[in-house]
Formats: structure tokens, sequence, C-alpha cells
């Protein structure tokens, strides 16, 4: 596992030092990201900043959040991959 990374590590839209969101999809996004992170990878951002970099890189032009958001989709694809494999165990219905 790699050393987790600190919010603050993250180059991130800023506006006066606080996060800048343009859209309240923007927020929810980024909450669903950390929640996937911290529960399903137990904190350890680096699975998500793979994902990130790849969609940025695959798609330069395209608007942060909307990066952000390939990246989650494609970050979320390999959970199944990570249940059966006994990594993360996950009872949905409670």
């Amino acid at each position: 596992m790699s050393i987790p990374l600190r919010l603050s590590d993250l180059d991130m839209p800023r506006r006066n030092g606080e996060l800048a969101f343009d859209a309240p999809w923007q927020s929810t996004v980024f909450a669903l990201a950390a929640a996937v992170v911290e529960h399903a990878f137990g904190g350890d951002r680096e699975p998500f900043r793979r994902q990130l970099i790849t969609a940025i890189a695959a798609e330069p032009g395209r608007p942060y959040w909307e990066s952000w958001t390939a990246a989650l989709e494609a970050l979320v694809k390999t959970l199944p991959e990570r249940a059966a494999g006994g990594a993360w165990n996950h009872d949905v219905g409670g």
C-alpha cells in the first residue's frame, strides 16, 4: 500500500485557499470519491490519483471536475474485481 495523500497534497481548483466548486454536482462527485477512497481503499488515494492522471491524459481539454468524474467511474469499475479477490467486502444490504 502506498502512503496516503493528504487533501492538501492534491492540486485541486481553489479560491482563496478553499476548494472551488462551480456546480453542486462537483461537490457531490468529490464527496463520493472521498467515500470510495476511504471505505474501499482504506484511505489510500493513490488508486484514485492514478485514475485521475489517466482521465486527464485521455482528454486534456476536458474540464477538471469532468475528469474527476471519469476517474471515479473508472475506479468504481475496479471494485467488483477487488471484492471478488477478498480485498473489499461490503454488505450493501446492511
